[in-house]
Order: C-alpha cells, then structure tokens, then sequence
C-alpha cells in the first residue's frame, strides 16, 4: 500500500532530484557528526570564467544548479560538468575547485549538513596565484 503524501490531491508536484550516499565521484559520504546538526542554505553566483580557489570540505553538501553549467575539477585534473537542474552531492576530503567556464552566470543553491562549528570548506594554497 502507497504511504499517503501531505501533497494529495493537491495539484502539487514533487520531483525527487536526488537520493544517494555517495559522491558524484562514487565515494562514500561520512557518518554525520555526533554534536546538534546545522543546516546551512548557500546561493552562489560565478559571473562568466571565474575559478573558486582549491578547497576541500569536511561536511557533507549538496545542491542544485540553477543556471549554466558549473565544472568542478579534482586536484587530479578528472573533472564533472553539472548543468542547470542538475544536483551535485560534493566529495569529502578530496581538493577541488568550481569553475564557470561558460559566458553566462552560474548559480547554485548549495545545503550544508554542519555542526555549527566545522569550516564550510578549507582553502587549499594556489600555487598559481603566486
């Protein structure tokens, strides 16, 4: 039997976009932390063929793209394009940085699972920025 839904016989939709405990790199996301969950909600815009500076996360987050397509690249060079009304679940521990390659502005809404206390994300040093 269906389990009945706050949405029926409403005329509203719901459109599950993601549901996964893994990375867009297939890694596995961690445990969540033990301390009182903080739910932090991120939009970001990236004018035109600008570059985040490398960085890795400890927390796990995810979201949508909104507009354009934005590129994240791994330290590796291996990289993924997510375009608009796609989701990203981000990598774990691993450095990277967001890229808008495009001509158009990219946004993202981003959610963050923290702990109130744990950075968002942790700057990598830019070599090329020397």
């Amino acid at each position: 039997m269906a389990q009945k839904s706050e949405l029926e016989n409403t005329g509203i939709k719901s459109e599950k976009l993601i549901e996964t405990s893994a990375a867009w790199d297939g890694s596995a996301l961690p445990d969540y932390p033990q301390a009182t969950p903080v739910i932090s909600i991120y939009k970001y815009t990236f004018p035109p063929h600008t570059v985040t500076n490398p960085h890795y996360h400890k927390i796990i987050n995810c979201g949508v793209v909104l507009s354009g397509t934005l590129t994240i690249v791994c330290q590796d060079g291996s990289f993924h394009d997510f375009h608009a009304g796609e989701s990203i679940v981000e990598t774990i521990g691993t450095v990277h940085h967001g890229e808008n390659r495009g001509d158009i502005d990219v946004e993202v809404i981003m959610f963050y699972a923290g702990d109130g206390t744990t950075p968002l994300s942790f700057p990598i040093e830019n070599k090329s920025n020397k």
